[in-house]
């Protein structure tokens, strides 16, 4: 567009005097232009009789989403971390091994769906695929909740040792927006912006408090929480 302006004030410059005459040829000539490089062009007003001051070249509207309507979304400081469902905590005083179901108690209640902080109709199922995307877990439906009942898990505990038995998921949670693209040149609507949640199918571990686990497992959030 920048080259369109300096063409449009050397022709002004090289017809002078004949402005008034010539501005005809000047917007006939710059049309071709435009057609020839698919530059859009907008009218300016007529020229009055001796007003040369509205001369212009308008910058062309943007053209939104390539002029077609369509709804997308956008996810963004989209996280994933263990949290711990289930824990409870035993010893074993004896000599020998002791192999038991020991019961693991609720601690903590997970859950997937949306909330809003602006407009109020927006698709999980499309937020959560792409939370998929990003971390790549299988998360819950809307609406899933993790167990609230006590869980039974199988473990052995070696001689005079803590074992805590836990169960627990990946949480992912973040932030998302729905776009509206309207047809033509009516530009992007944000029509709804919010966070999300979710969560992946829940493990279960049995953690020996006095052994080093791996950062960033269960096993580990385990051993730092409850032990």
């Amino acid at each position: 567009m920048a080259d369109l302006n300096n063409l449009s004030s050397h022709l002004i410059a090289s017809l002078g005097g004949n402005l008034k005459n010539g501005k005809r040829r000047i917007a006939a000539f710059l049309s071709a232009i435009c057609l020839a490089s698919g530059t859009a062009m907008i009218a300016t007003p007529a020229l009055a009789v001796g007003d040369e001051s509205n001369l212009a070249i308008a910058t062309p509207a943007a053209i939104s989403c390539g002029g077609y309507s369509r709804t997308y979304y956008d996810v963004t400081n989209v996280t994933k971390v263990k949290k711990v469902t289930h824990a409870s905590k035993h010893y074993n005083g004896t000599s020998s091994n002791s192999t038991a179901t020991y019961t693991s108690a609720k601690q903590l209640t997970l859950t997937a769906g949306l909330t809003y902080s602006t407009g109020g109709s927006a698709s999980f199922n499309t937020v959560v695929a792409k939370f998929e995307g990003t971390t790549g877990l299988s998360l819950a439906a809307s609406g899933a909740r993790t167990s609230g009942s006590t869980l039974s898990i199988s473990a052995t505990i070696k001689p005079k040792k803590y074992v805590v038995v836990a169960a627990g998921n990946s949480e992912v949670t973040g932030k998302w927006k729905k776009n509206y693209c309207a047809s033509g040149n009516s530009g992007l609507i944000v029509q709804a912006t919010g966070t999300g949640k979710s969560h992946a199918i829940r493990e279960t571990a049995t953690v020996q408090c006095d052994l080093t686990q791996p950062s960033g497992s269960l096993a580990g959030t385990v051993k730092s929480k409850y032990c």
